[in-house]
């Protein structure tokens, strides 16, 4: 990753990335290598002992050593020297506040954990020299959807929600926020690392490469939101645990090909089915296990990879510079003793040759993924359930009056739709709730996240911030943002396909990526055919372009150009930026490859990093 340095004029952590400013220390940052505050053996930072928010480490370090930051729930933001090469295991575990990082070049090893618990990072930079990659680096990092690796690095590959080795044989993790209800692993993957799949966010379904020889311990524990696996052929072994505890795993379709199956590769996973074929190996591990075994699927099993922002796959190779090498079955000493770091169990599968007739088909690349609910009833049917947030919701005819599943405590009022309808015909049930999970300034991260029976929503006038995903996949139809509001956090109203009516006052100075992503209201504005290519909001945001001109010339008063506005549109060659323009947001020309520069930009103070990646232009081009 090549060096990115931006003078700017102050220092702001927002949202998903960390900004590069000129002035070292603002923010009551750490910058003396002799400073109490960092404990250093040798040129091992051992422990940082501050509160600050912002901290820069002594260029004469070398590793960040196991745990040094570790429960640190202040340090929002931090710059990593050249000079360090190795970050060690559990080096920043549950720096509950860290929202952005960057490793640069220089960094070789990143161990075991090495970011575990990091719940608000959203922005991770790899420099190009990572050769050595611990398992769950990333692990319960719950807002982490997607990372950026450096072009260069032959170790590492970011596809699609998920990292992989060089050549992509290794699959290392399945990003904790990746986008989209189904994961489909790239047919390249025939090795799976220790907790692959933790503590998934939004994932429902998830199909196994059939190079994958066996299920390593722990591969498929903890997966969180997947409720539905699926193992190919030839797939012979399940280890020791590598299904357990997933409380919201409903099937596993397991083929005959399987030989092998651990007495624990399923502990403390409650609801799971057994899908195989009968007088299979896993057939006889179900019935002895007490585990209901099917032999028809009860739940989807044909989808395609849903990823909204479906990246294009790598071209990768077989070749030896393109393996990474794992760190595992390790122990590392600490001040206080040794501590056993996260291993993964060597694969001892066997690969069984011989397959049976009549397997479970699996799940097979269709061309789109059908929901139970929109599968025809007989016309005696008249209620159908879903599990939304966990929770079974029952949709009903118009003459049925109660709703179940509503969270905890939330008053909901029922309106039929459609009342018209025949009674033998199911209807949605809306459900306008009347009290709210938030504090008097802000709408909490992910408050009604998924909450498809909530169709409308009155935001209190005291409301300064929505937060991440706060109403993302829900049913909201219509919302008024009212005048007090300052920042809409990433995701804030993602997914909300219903949404078509925005009201966005000009109190907003801060709206962050996806806020509106795949809305009715932002996807009908970029269909629409007026003369006005920009779509600005709130207080002089750019938050949208829909044009396709090689000349692009920025509205005078925009004040910042939102995140992603330009992403993808290779068309552009040059744009005019006004001086009303003061700050260039997080990717928002990625992938402009034919751009090859901005004129104007005199009133530009900041540039947040990899507003341009993928482009002609660095941000070393605007060093003031």
């Amino acid at each position: 990753m090549k060096r990115i340095h931006i003078a700017l004029a102050s220092l702001a952590v927002l949202g998903i990335l960390a900004l590069v400013t000129v002035a070292r220390g603002i923010g009551g940052g750490v910058t003396a290598a002799e400073d109490d505050r960092f404990r250093i053996n040798g040129t091992t930072l051992t422990k940082y002992l501050g509160t600050d928010t912002y901290v820069n480490l002594p260029d004469t370090i070398t590793a960040i050593g196991d745990e040094a930051f570790s429960g640190n729930e202040t340090l929002t933001s931090l710059t990593i020297p050249d000079s360090v090469t190795q970050i060690s295991y559990n080096a920043f575990k549950n720096c509950t506040a860290l929202t952005g990082v960057i490793l640069p070049d220089s960094v070789e090893k990143v161990g075991p954990g090495a970011f575990e618990g990091c719940t608000a990072l959203t922005s991770v930079e790899i420099g190009e020299n990572v050769s050595s990659w611990g398992s769950g680096v990333f692990a319960n990092c719950d807002s982490l959807a997607a990372v950026l690796i450096d072009r260069d690095n032959e170790y590492l590959t970011y596809y699609n929600g998920a990292i992989y080795n060089g050549n992509m044989t290794m699959l290392y993790q399945v990003l904790p926020a990746r986008e989209g209800d189904n994961y489909v692993m790239p047919d390249t993957v025939s090795s799976i690392d220790t907790y692959a799949f933790w503590n998934l966010q939004n994932t429902k379904n998830v199909m196994v490469s059939d190079k994958v020889a066996g299920i390593p311990r722990q591969a498929m524990s903890s997966m969180g939101s997947v409720e539905n696996a699926v193992i190919q052929s030839p797939t012979a072994t399940i280890s020791e645990k590598a299904f357990a505890n997933n409380t919201n795993l409903k099937q596993v379709v397991i083929p005959a090909s399987v030989v092998n199956i651990d007495k624990k590769a399923f502990a403390g996973s409650p609801d799971v089915k057994i899908y195989t074929s009968r007088s299979s190996t896993a057939d006889t591990f179900g019935k002895n296990r007490k585990i209901p075994v099917i032999y028809e699927a009860e739940y989807p099993t044909d989808f395609m990879d849903s990823n909204v922002g479906l990246d294009e796959k790598p071209n990768v190779g077989n070749g030896s510079g393109s393996s990474t090498t794992t760190t595992t079955d390790t122990n590392t000493t600490t001040n206080g003793g040794t501590q056993t770091t996260p291993s993964r169990d060597p694969d001892d599968a066997d690969r069984n040759d011989q397959q049976a007739t009549q397997e479970p088909s699996g799940f097979q690349s269709t061309e789109g993924y059908i929901h139970p609910l929109d599968v025809p009833e007989p016309d005696n049917v008249i209620g159908k359930t879903v599990i939304v947030a966990g929770r079974a919701v029952v949709l009903m005819d118009n003459h049925r009056g109660q709703v179940y599943g509503i969270p905890d405590g939330v008053k909901a009022e029922v309106v039929p739709e459609d009342s018209g309808q025949q009674d033998q015909t199911p209807s949605s049930v809306s459900v306008n709730v009347q009290n709210s999970s938030k504090t008097d300034d802000s709408i909490a991260q992910r408050a009604y996240y998924k909450k498809k029976d909530l169709t409308s929503y009155d935001i209190g006038e005291k409301v300064e911030t929505i937060g991440r995903l706060a109403f993302a996949e829900s049913g909201l139809r219509s919302i008024v943002i009212p005048d007090g509001v300052a920042e809409i956090e990433y995701g804030a109203f993602m997914s909300c396909t219903n949404l078509s009516d925005v009201t966005i006052p000009d109190t907003v100075t801060d709206i962050g990526t996806k806020a509106f992503e795949g809305t009715a209201w932002l996807n009908n504005w970029k269909k629409g055919s007026s003369e006005d290519d920009f779509l600005i909001v709130g207080d002089g945001i750019l938050l949208a372009y829909r044009g396709n001109g090689e000349h692009v010339e920025i509205p005078d008063g925009v004040k910042q150009i939102g995140s992603e506005v330009f992403k993808g549109h290779t068309e552009i060659l040059d744009v005019t930026v006004p001086a009303s323009v003061e700050k260039i947001c997080a990717e928002a020309f990625r992938n402009c490859s034919a751009l090859t520069g901005l004129t104007g930009c005199e009133g530009l103070k900041t540039v947040v990093r990899g507003a341009f990646y993928g482009t002609q232009i660095s941000e070393e081009d605007f060093n003031q």
